[in-house]
């Protein structure tokens, strides 16, 4: 691990990372055997929480009451490794501090030394947090805001802060439970959201059908000799004068009559625009032969062939 250096040289070539300070709380109020056993504990616990990071990815700086790592990339990687240590996981009540701000490298690897403001400001944010909580700065909220607004939906305000040289810094801490709330609050837009657009759907569709009613239907007779047309119980015309009948789409029951005959009765299903034609031929029904006389009395013949 590297000595953390504040001197800015003139050689370098400024860049902008994320930096995560550890501190070990009361560091010299205590003995130097158990500086000595927090460090290597702390040292350890940094070597674990980074194994999955590549090298080329973060430079390791070592400090006199902790450490500080810089990260470069994505902002909530960092938060994350900071928070780590805040809920205590590696058995380590430390204090946390992370910025977001400008560094100055020799080189980009295991020999690098790094200066600037960015370092100092996050060994700010650590003084100042209480054991085990965490503190970022006002530039690392911002842009956490504009690579990840899920999670910084999570930083709540902590209060102003003034160090001994009478400047003022700002800090937020992570609170879990604006998370969970701001997700619910999205889940809800979502909700909301879609529920708009199917409202907006079903009366952009109710409008339409009002503003523009779907084309009628019409229905066809070739009905002989004549009929009356009656649907779904109404008096619509006669046949031959009525030829075609524009109807509404949807389900008819189309009667026709002419008496004496039978009465011809179709239910149709009629589609917007659709053309139907109806065909029916009435048939008179056949008149009853009329029964056979009775055979007339004729009496003077009957007495005839009575005597005969």
């Amino acid at each position: 691990m590297r000595r953390y250096n504040c001197a800015m040289p003139p050689a370098t070539n400024p860049v902008f990372a994320n930096v995560a300070v550890l501190r070990i709380p009361e560091f010299n109020a205590k003995s130097v055997s158990d500086q000595a056993t927090l460090k290597e504990l702390l040292e350890r616990a940094a070597r674990e929480a980074l194994g999955r990071i590549s090298v080329e990815e973060r430079i390791v700086l070592d400090a006199e009451e902790g450490l500080a790592v810089v990260l470069f990339g994505d902002p909530a990687r960092a938060l994350g490794f900071a928070q780590s240590f805040g809920r205590g996981m590696y058995g380590l009540n430390v204090q946390a501090g992370v910025n977001h701000g400008p560094l100055a490298l020799t080189s980009r690897g295991g020999d690098s030394r790094v200066f600037g403001d960015g370092v100092a400001a996050a060994f700010a944010a650590a003084r100042f947090a209480a054991p085990g909580q965490v503190l970022v700065t006002r530039e690392f909220a911002q842009m956490l805001g504009r690579r990840n607004p899920e999670k910084a939906a999570e930083l709540t305000s902590a209060g102003d802060f003034t160090d001994t040289r009478v400047r003022q810094h700002t800090f937020y801490t992570p609170d879990p439970r604006r998370g969970v709330m701001h997700r619910r609050r999205m889940w809800m837009y979502g909700i909301g959201g879609v529920a708009a657009i199917l409202l907006l759907g079903a009366g952009a569709r109710e409008a339409k059908i009002r503003l523009t009613p779907p084309p009628p239907a019409v229905l066809v007779f070739q009905v002989k000799p004549r009929g009356e047309v009656v649907v779904d119980g109404m008096l619509r015309g006669r046949i031959p004068a009525l030829t075609e009948l524009e109807l509404p789409p949807g389900k008819h029951i189309v009667r026709i009559q002419n008496s004496p005959a039978p009465v011809y009765e179709q239910t149709f299903d009629l589609k917007p625009g659709e053309r139907r034609v109806l065909t029916h031929t009435f048939v008179a029904p056949r008149r009853a032969a009329p029964p056979p006389e009775p055979p007339k009395n004729d009496f003077w013949k009957d007495l005839k062939k009575k005597f005969s």
